[in-house]
């Protein structure tokens, strides 16, 4: 566990739910509990991002997702042959461009939202979990009790292992739940990585 504190003024806690009122995403989010129903060409691309090399993935639907530095080829490879058959992968970095732009001028403090259409694969309650995270706005952040008291379950541990396996990180932006104690806590990216968007979009880390 990272002992770096995340030091927060009291206010954005207690207008947490108010906050999360202005979506951190535009753009449509299709969604899909049974991942069989995926039979639709998913197209792959890489590219070297501020922070490493990116591989994403994206659908007719919308960017489906994105393997952090950390995660590396072949985990991006092992989660796309999971969810598509081997027929629909196309190697295609044009159909990613956009969404490419996007993550860069993030990366570089030119991007405080994104402006994408997302698919998102994965079960019911984690499409519960990762929509309510694209309420937590460039700057703010929230803990992982907060979205169990929002959607209404005590799982804190369910909440944090589905945050984990966020498809979309940094478009969905994970990277902004802490511990309840202000404290980092668990980053699938590496906490390095957390601490350096954190950081990034302002917020004060001592």
């Amino acid at each position: 566990m990272s002992q770096v504190n995340v030091k927060v003024s009291p206010q954005w806690l207690r207008n947490v739910e108010r906050f999360g009122r202005t979506d951190t995403l535009r753009g449509s989010v299709t969604m899909h509990s049974d991942v069989q129903e995926m039979s639709s060409k998913v197209y792959c691309a890489s590219f070297e991002s501020p922070i490493g090399v990116i591989y994403l993935a994206s659908t007719e639907k919308g960017l489906c997702k994105i393997a952090l530095p950390k995660d590396g080829k072949s985990s991006f490879l092992s989660w796309i042959k999971e969810n598509f058959a081997p027929d629909t992968i196309v190697d295609d970095r044009k159909r990613n461009s956009n969404a490419i732009r996007q993550l860069n001028e993030y990366l570089i403090g030119k991007r405080t939202r994104f402006d994408l259409d997302i698919d998102l694969i994965g079960t019911g309650f984690q499409l519960r979990v990762w929509t309510e995270l694209t309420k937590t706005p460039y700057g703010r952040i929230t803990t992982y009790k907060q979205i169990a008291k929002r959607l209404h379950t005590k799982g804190f541990r369910a909440i944090g292992a589905t945050v984990s396996k966020n498809p979309v990180p940094i478009v969905i932006p994970c990277h902004r739940v802490i511990g309840s104690n202000s404290k980092l806590v668990g980053y699938a990216g590496g906490m390095k990585l957390k601490e350096y968007l954190l950081r990034l979009e302002g917020i004060i880390l001592v």
